[in-house]
């Protein structure tokens, strides 16, 4: 592990330079994804992390669009600090919401565990939980970040409390149907015409209850999914009409 000290230094050297600039290395130290450190899958696939050059491709496109954007499954910060990087050095002055239970999920996800798909060993209550809120804030500290606003708790705690905001990006990555469904439910009329909902474990094998949530919900809606697959790595979104 990187002594707090090469992480201030390099958080520091960095922060300034264009992170398509940045070395792979400094997304390892970090634990956060940059350009040069993705790994182009050698076929279009759904499965893994969101690339984060999809990601900006996503933003570049919906910057003109009125919004903040959000990320639902911050886990440890990896694409909410370079989106957040990035947008600050190319002056799109907007806000990046983290939602976040930071300990893991929920015990709803048993129904996820019967509705079957792939089986990953964090797939259970409490499963995903090897981060926190102090983690991800000591990054948002380190690179500088004044646009980032992170919210802990589970997401029927937390978006209540948001009802004003509106949003011209998400970044769906919370795995489960429940999450899904309150997700969607929630930014889905929140939405910015041409705004952008990125729905991260569409048809990634673990994961069926993400399908049968995004399914169940965009059923009698003008929306359809497209699809994103930069380096292979493909991603279904839908754009708000």
């Amino acid at each position: 592990m990187a002594k707090p000290i090469v992480k201030s230094l390099t958080a520091a050297f960095y922060v300034k330079r264009p992170l398509a600039s940045w070395p792979a290395l400094v997304g390892h130290v970090h634990g956060i994804n940059v350009p040069r450190g993705v790994i182009p899958h050698p076929a279009p696939q759904p499965v893994g992390a969101a690339n984060i050059n999809n990601l900006i491709h996503l933003l570049e496109q919906t910057r003109e669009i009125s919004g903040d954007v959000a990320e639902c499954g911050v886990y440890q910060g990896a694409s909410l600090i370079p989106m957040a990087v990035w947008a600050t050095q190319h002056n799109v002055r907007k806000t990046f919401f983290g939602y976040d239970s930071f300990q893991g999920f929920e015990d709803t996800i048993v129904k996820d565990q019967q509705m079957g798909g792939a089986d990953i060993e964090c797939k259970r209550p409490g499963g995903m939980n090897e981060t926190s809120y102090e983690l991800v804030a000591g990054k948002v500290k380190a690179f500088q970040l004044q646009n980032v606003r992170l919210r802990k708790g589970f997401f029927k705690e937390t978006f209540p409390k948001e009802t004003e905001n509106r949003f011209s990006l998400v970044h769906l990555d919370c795995d489960t149907y429940n999450a899904y469904s309150e997700c969607l439910t929630f930014f889905y009329p929140r939405m910015s015409p041409g705004g952008v909902i990125l729905l991260d474990e569409y048809n990634d094998p673990p994961w069926p209850g993400c399908n049968a949530a995004v399914d169940e919900f965009l059923a009698g809606k003008p929306e359809s999914l497209r699809v994103i697959a930069l380096d292979n790595y493909e991603k279904y979104y839908f754009v708000k009409q």
